[in-house]
């Protein structure tokens, strides 16, 4: 079995911790919570539970939650709640610690995900929906409070990441080559703008928004271009990851990211890099061709040593765990596209 080298450990780790939170921050969790308790707070006391028993709200959990003073809203799933509001169906789902698919399983609903992204309009929720979900969720929630007694809003709160937490896991493993990409643009581009060299920023759509208009803490994954103070520009693909062009519309430089938990596939992805890097130069042959990688293998480190098309190479984890190495890359990049002198 072929020893996993420590830096695609390392890798990994760092990825999954970035993976996380992106997904996170992306789908919405860190303000659900809040969302809703300022629901709660705004209208919870309006809503009327005289028919909670219909609605399978437990009468023993009730008491519990008089008792520790926590808002029902915060807990149990409203009709009214879910009628006007269909994408908070993500949260009571989350508290109920029930991944999507077994909730649409237990109910019946196909629509679960669709509900939850905000694709079900307000007050378009079928009713014998709303029953079912209702149903299945007050009753999962009953037995959740009943068996905790001493339940608090911040162990509510903590359940919902639980849930979030399982199934962001669950998609780690298929893109951790993706989310190696996303990291090392994100240093790209943060670099930059700590430096003022960004004039304006494309997205995926190709709309051109100044910089000092556009939010630097958006999302990375829907920046297509970056326009640099001095004409350069940078492109996001694939094939390569990232292309540099000077003023005259030249590539000088390209960068291909390899992330992944394989030593094994190390190579493979090594001929798709080579094909990438000779096509490039073929056409721009001053173009730096810069291979970010997982790992290094001895025949991969072979290869590129006998190989004329690979001018510079980086380990992802040498990058990311050190601010030094960053600026470096960084700062290397910067020369390649002539915002500093060469040193």
């Amino acid at each position: 079995m072929l020893e996993v080298p420590e830096s695609v450990v390392k890798e990994s780790y760092f990825l999954r911790s970035t993976f996380t939170y992106n997904r996170l921050r992306s789908e919405g969790y860190f303000e659900l919570f809040m969302k809703i308790r300022k629901f709660a707070r705004v209208e919870g006391a309006k809503l009327n539970w005289d028919e909670r028993s219909k609605w399978s709200v437990g009468e023993e959990a009730w008491d519990i939650l008089q008792a520790n003073k926590i808002e029902p809203m915060l807990v149990f799933l409203h009709p009214k709640v879910l009628q006007l509001n269909p994408s908070f169906l993500k949260y009571y789902r989350s508290v109920a610690l029930l991944p999507q698919k077994g909730l649409a399983i237990m109910t019946g609903v196909s629509s679960v995900n669709r509900i939850e992204e905000g694709k079900v309009e307000a007050g378009r929720l079928a009713q014998n929906h709303i029953e079912k979900l209702l149903k299945t969720i007050n009753e999962t929630m009953s037995l959740l409070v009943t068996l905790a007694s001493e339940i608090t809003e911040k162990e509510i709160e903590g359940m919902m990441y639980a849930t979030a937490g399982v199934k962001i896991d669950g998609s780690w493993r298929n893109q951790i080559g993706a989310e190696g990409e996303r990291v090392i643009r994100k240093i790209i581009f943060n670099g930059l703008f700590a430096h003022n060299e960004i004039s304006s920023v494309e997205n995926k759509k190709d709309v051109l928004t100044e910089i000092a208009l556009w939010d630097a803490n958006a999302d990375i994954d829907e920046v297509k271009k970056i326009h640099l103070v001095n004409g350069y520009s940078i492109l996001f693909s694939s094939e390569p990851d990232v292309t540099m062009y000077n003023d005259a519309g030249s590539i000088v430089g390209i960068i291909e990211i390899k992330s992944g938990l394989d030593p094994a596939g190390a190579l493979e992805r090594l001929g798709a890099m080579f094909k990438s890097f000779e096509n490039t130069l073929a056409e721009y042959p001053d173009a730096v061709t810069i291979l970010v990688a997982s790992c290094i293998t001895k025949e991969v480190d072979k290869r590129l040593n006998a190989s004329m098309t690979v001018r510079q190479r980086y380990l992802t984890t040498d990058i990311t765990s050190s601010e030094a190495e960053k600026r470096k890359f960084v700062n290397r990049l910067r020369m390649i596209m002539k915002l500093v002198g060469e040193k």
